[in-house]
């Protein structure tokens, strides 16, 4: 699971926020300020937030999801080695002896970077028509 999921978003994220880099590098070379309200860098945030909240959860849910030995993951995080009251996806939860164990900085930080990469994602055909209307003789 490791190599097959986290590896591969893990770069990409790092080639979009090298590539925003660059792009901002070469921008400010050229004698220009940085622009995030043109088509290629809310692609590249776009990319790198929905990448940044794919590990999250990646993350979250292999950690504190009961999956095959739900005795276990009390175990791990509690000290409790007992079977989790309750669980889900989304949000993400699992209770175990009556205490939330999933922090709560998971969820909202989830829900914030889909909703960053859905709003960017969103705006680039918008961004894409404005600055041909305006680049176009």
């Amino acid at each position: 699971m490791f190599f097959v999921l986290i590896i591969p978003t893990m770069l990409v994220l790092g080639a979009a926020l090298l590539h925003l880099a660059l792009h901002a590098r070469s921008r400010l070379r050229g004698g220009h300020r940085p622009r995030l309200a043109s088509p290629k860098p809310l692609a590249l945030v776009s990319v790198a937030a929905l990448s940044s909240a794919f590990l999250v959860f990646s993350y979250a849910e292999g950690t504190y999801s009961p999956g095959l030995w739900g005795d276990k993951t009390c175990m791990f995080t509690m000290g409790v080695r007992a079977h989790p009251e309750s669980s889900s996806l989304f949000p993400l939860s699992t209770v175990c002896s009556g205490v939330e164990i999933v922090p709560a900085w998971v969820n909202p930080t989830l829900v914030t970077l889909t909703a960053l990469a859905a709003a960017t994602l969103v705006a680039v055909p918008f961004a894409y028509v404005v600055r041909r209307r305006t680049v176009s003789p």
